[in-house]
């Protein structure tokens, strides 16, 4: 696939056919990932696929605590929280689905990166090896939909249970856990960004003139 056309194709997808994937996908998506620039040329990321039903059973439902929220009083309660209406709506579509993409995906995919404790960052350098993880994630995710594949990236709010019950070092983090695979309906066309809004020349307040695509 082109390149632009995976861009303009990839989506998030939280509800799976039940079919599997070709382990070659598997094998070249995570390869575009390792190919992500990366902080100090580290590259220091790790992949865990969870293929194992009973074990990712325990992984998702008793470690990570991810749990579908149906009630939609329950759901509007949660949101209280938030003031962005956008926000609102992604969880809404979300949150019903969180441990369900998990369970059901054929694939469930934990990227890891090392780095040192949170506490301990000082600064925002010191971030450097999450920004490089997610570069790695990203490329995966357009590597996937290249393929006709797509999933879901999910940031653990606490993932210290996940970890020990995985055997994940300490001096490890999970960036995302991402259920993929082939969607169970055609995803749909992405909302139409405004560029022009968001380009800046040479200060905040100068925007750049219209120009093509």
């Amino acid at each position: 696939m082109e390149f632009y056309e995976a861009v303009k194709t990839r989506r998030t997808v939280r509800e799976f056919a039940e079919k599997p994937v070709p382990e070659a996908a598997v094998r070249r998506a995570l390869a575009a990932g390792l190919a992500a620039p990366s902080n100090a040329h580290l590259k220091s990321w790790q992949f865990i696929l969870l293929r194992d039903r009973e074990k990712r059973d325990q992984a998702v439902v008793d470690r990570l605590k991810a749990r579908d929220m149906s009630d939609p009083a329950a759901i509007e309660r949660f949101l209280e929280r938030f003031d962005q209406e956008e926000l609102k709506r992604v969880y809404r579509r979300s949150l019903p689905r969180q441990q369900s993409m998990m369970l059901e995906a054929p694939e469930l995919l934990l990227v890891c990166y090392r780095t040192k404790p949170l506490a301990d960052c000082r600064t925002w350098f010191e971030l450097n090896p999450l920004a490089s993880a997610w570069m790695c994630i990203e490329n995966i995710m357009l590597a996937l939909a290249a393929e006709g594949l797509f999933g879901c990236t999910y940031t653990p709010y606490d993932a210290s249970a996940l970890k020990m019950f995985l055997g994940i070092p300490g001096d490890y983090e999970i960036a995302a856990v991402i259920p993929f695979g082939y969607p169970l309906e055609p995803p749909g066309r992405a909302k139409s960004e405004d560029l022009e809004a968001r380009i800046h020349v040479d200060s905040w307040e100068r925007r750049v003139a219209a120009g093509p695509l």
